[in-house]
């Protein structure tokens, strides 16, 4: 079993195996090389018991996953079990369309974190919102329920598809691309869309003294005016919005007579207003102290390791990072980009706001799903490697162009 795509959940039973309330479910995870990963978390588990011995060394992450799922284990009654699957044999997964391995993963610990009774128990690092990360973090083995055992809940009805009428994939993107960006695009009342560079009449991209590519005083506003819905000089908003979600991408078509297949989605990301070391995020500081410095900006500074300094250190040739940008987005050896590129910039809360599928979901949960879903209608243009497939375009070939 170390040649596939596979989904596994290490989890707890409670009592004879009756219904789906009997498993607990304690870590999610994806592989090509199962048996190897499976040995590993072994190895880890076992190393961290037992967990009296747990010290924290005063940095971030000292709890980690390994030492939650030893305390977890610790104060069961229960063995730890491990479930694995073919993911190519699964017919659907959850919201009923076909999945790969890294998609299947984010949204199944998305649908369990949505399940409170599951939060001091689930293990899970990665779509999970920061600010539950900060708090494991700060708390450590007390995170974890002295009693570990399965809470009585009403199940949903399963098997059912949360919009009106039954979609593809890349129909649940166009539409919720029709709701949230195309809104901004032909609203009277918002900017969009919005350049993300500041550019000549040829579209060659202006820089700062530094050689940093200039963004757009525009997006400058924007991402200032979306920040300040989740953060204020006191820190995080106690009734702010969970942080900003962004999407970069170009329009096939005019604003004025775009529709939602026009829409070409070249990178979706997120930037939480939690931080996991500390509560406030570096990326919103400058933001909520109104400074005028840029270097992390909801991640899109010129710092070394926020989007715009690794995209201006490839066009130079000094970072690869950010290279499969470079050739996707600007011509040939030059600053100049092969078409006008926009970000659409929104601050997401987890009540109002709503999933391609329809359903709420945390600013940590809607990325991957976004990302799943565009990859879907537009594999070919995206180019965000973590949450594809490992076939993906991206991943095996040189980007082509919107056009």
């Amino acid at each position: 079993m170390n040649d596939g795509d596979y989904l596994y959940l290490i989890y707890l039973l409670d009592g004879p195996v009756t219904d789906a309330q009997s498993v607990i479910p304690v870590y999610v995870g994806e592989s090509n090389d199962i048996s190897s990963r499976i040995g590993q978390h072994s190895r880890k588990i076992r190393d961290s018991l037992p967990i009296t011995e747990w010290e924290d060394d005063g940095e971030w992450g000292s709890f980690s996953k390994y030492d939650q799922i030893a305390a977890v284990a610790q104060r069961a009654d229960s063995r730890l079990y491990v479930w694995i699957v073919d993911v190519d044999k699964l017919e659907s997964g959850p919201y009923e369309f076909e999945t790969y391995r890294q998609e299947l993963e984010a949204k199944l610990v998305g649908l369990v974190h949505a399940q409170p009774e599951y939060e001091q128990i689930f293990a899970n690092r990665e779509f999970v919102p920061n600010r539950i990360l900060h708090e494991i973090g700060k708390a450590g083995t007390e995170w974890v329920a002295d009693e570990i055992t399965a809470q009585d809940r009403q199940w949903p009805s399963g098997g059912e598809n949360t919009r009106a009428n039954p979609m593809t994939k890349d129909e649940c993107w166009e539409a919720w691309a029709e709701e949230y960006i195309l809104a901004d695009i032909q609203s009277g009342g918002q900017s969009d869309p919005i350049p993300l560079f500041d550019v000549t009449d040829e579209l060659r991209v202006r820089t700062r003294d530094d050689g940093t590519l200039e963004r757009s005083a525009e997006i400058d506003t924007r991402i200032r005016r979306e920040g300040r819905k989740c953060v204020d000089e006191d820190g995080i908003r106690a009734d702010g919005d969970d942080g900003l979600l962004y999407i970069m991408y170009q329009l096939e078509e005019p604003a004025e007579t775009a529709t939602p297949a026009d829409i070409v989605p070249r990178y979706i990301g997120k930037a939480e207003a939690y931080g996991k070391k500390r509560e406030l995020s570096a990326n919103f500081t400058e933001i909520a102290y109104e400074r005028d410095g840029t270097r992390s900006f909801a991640r899109w500074g010129g710092g070394n390791y926020w989007h715009i300094g690794e995209l201006s250190q490839a066009l130079t040739g000094d970072d690869e990072r950010k290279q499969h940008w470079v050739e996707a987005l600007f011509e040939p050896d030059s600053r100049t980009l092969s078409q006008q590129t926009y970000l659409w910039v929104h601050a997401w809360n987890r009540t109002a706001d709503c999933s391609p599928y329809g359903t709420p979901a945390t600013l940590a949960e809607v990325e991957p799903l976004l990302i799943g879903t565009a990859y879907d209608a537009y594999p070919a243009s995206l180019l965000n490697k973590s949450g594809t497939p490992d076939d993906a375009p991206i991943k095996v070939e040189t980007p082509a162009s919107a056009d």
